[in-house]
């Protein structure tokens, strides 16, 4: 079954597919590179939702699997149908284009920034809520002092990271607009 349209998928995939130009892969090979483009640090919610868009593109006919003894070494190459359908990203809306291959990489590059951004500034924002939830249940519950303690630290710690990254893309927008 041949698709007509361009396939939607999120900027941080097409990214993959397309500004990468990944082919040939292996899931975990996959989950690296969203990994490395998206501010997720959690691997098995990557490995799902990876995993996910290649099963979806595997039966749409665009991604051909090729079987390895070990389940982890299955690898996918991009069919024939992958290139002539194409991919586009879920921003677009109602717009009359080709296959996403007329953005330029500069507006690509921002698309993907932005979204990574958004992203990070959600996550710290939760990983704040949490930190702040376990002061709370510290407060309440002191019998559990040890425990809360541990878990509020890996809190604050993963709240720096996240702030870190979300200066590091903010500096790489800015230079951008300079461009």
């Amino acid at each position: 079954m041949m698709p007509k349209k361009p396939i939607k998928v999120t900027t941080s995939i097409y990214s993959i597919f397309i500004t990468d130009d990944l082919n040939n892969f292996t899931v975990s090979e996959m989950r690296s590179a969203y990994m490395d483009i998206t501010c997720e640090t959690d691997p098995v919610l990557s490995r799902k939702m990876v995993y996910r868009q290649i099963l979806r593109l595997q039966k749409l006919g665009m991604l051909e699997k090729i079987d390895s003894e070990n389940v982890k070494e299955h690898r996918y190459n991009k069919t024939n149908v992958f290139h002539q359908t194409g991919l586009t990203t879920e921003e677009i809306k109602n717009k009359q284009t080709s296959p996403m291959l007329v953005k330029s990489p500069k507006k690509i590059t921002r698309s993907l920034l932005d979204e990574r951004l958004k992203q990070c500034e959600v996550d710290l924002i939760a990983s704040i809520a949490e930190s702040e939830e376990y002061m709370a249940l510290y407060k309440s519950l002191p019998e559990l002092k040890e425990h809360l303690e541990s878990n509020y630290l890996q809190s604050r710690e993963h709240s720096s990271k996240l702030l870190g990254q979300i200066k590091a893309i903010k500096s790489v927008i800015s230079y951008q607009r300079k461009q």
